[in-house]
């Protein structure tokens, strides 16, 4: 009876052990808050943590923190104590969970032509791990080619979108700098809303600055 009790507690451990853990509303909050009320436009930014056990969730804070506390912060900070001029508007960042998957998407904006620097965290739940493109691939039912394949519909129908808005030709010519391989290459990967697979893709635009990073809704899971 003993041994019966054994197993069945060691059955029950190893059942717990590959359970994902249960997301809820805490899962990701600030890790850092501030608003700038030193300057008329103001600007808040807001930096997320992850809160799950274990070295992996502890891993991704870090890179989370290097990112953007130390990557735009210091900054932000120099600005506000010397009374300079800071381009970096607002750093803020949403999140959604779908199965065993976590992305978090982080968007630094700065207050010209629309630039933004998006930076992507896709996590298991189950280990806190973060994820490579290739296990956020299969979760949400592609691969690396098709992944591609979608982004570059995306962003050929953006460029469908703009037909009319300017010179024929160097629509075309920025049309395929931004379907070129390596371009495509650079996409990154995550869930939005509803377990939604996006992509955060280079695109050179028809004005303003030679490039810039746009959001796409790819394809629902």
């Amino acid at each position: 009876m003993k041994k019966f009790w054994s197993m069945l507690l060691a059955a029950g451990l190893l059942l717990s052990l590959s359970v994902p853990a249960l997301a809820d509303a805490d899962t990701v909050a600030d890790a850092y808050a501030y608003t700038d009320e030193t300057r008329d436009y103001g600007g808040e930014y807001r930096i997320p943590q992850i809160n799950l056990p274990g070295p992996g969730a502890a891993a991704t804070n870090a890179a989370i923190w290097r990112d953007l506390y130390e990557g735009y912060m210091y900054d932000v900070q120099h600005a506000v104590d010397s009374g300079e001029w800071t381009s970096i508007q607002n750093i803020g960042y949403s999140w959604t969970v779908s199965g065993d998957v976590l992305s978090i998407l982080a968007d630094v904006a700065y207050d010209y032509n629309d630039i933004h620097d998006y930076y992507v965290y896709n996590v298991s739940l189950t280990d806190g791990e973060r994820m490579s493109d290739k296990e956020l691939f299969g979760a949400a039912g592609t691969d690396r080619a098709g992944f591609n394949d979608l982004v570059r519909a995306a962003v050929s129908a953006a460029y469908d979108d703009m037909a009319g808005m300017g010179d024929a030709q160097f629509l075309e010519t920025q049309r395929a700098a931004s379907l070129a391989d390596d371009v495509i290459a650079w996409a990154m990967p995550y869930l939005g809303a509803d377990g939604t697979l996006c992509a955060a893709a280079i695109v050179y635009p028809l004005a303003g600055p030679e490039r810039y990073t746009r959001l796409f809704t790819l394809a629902e899971q």
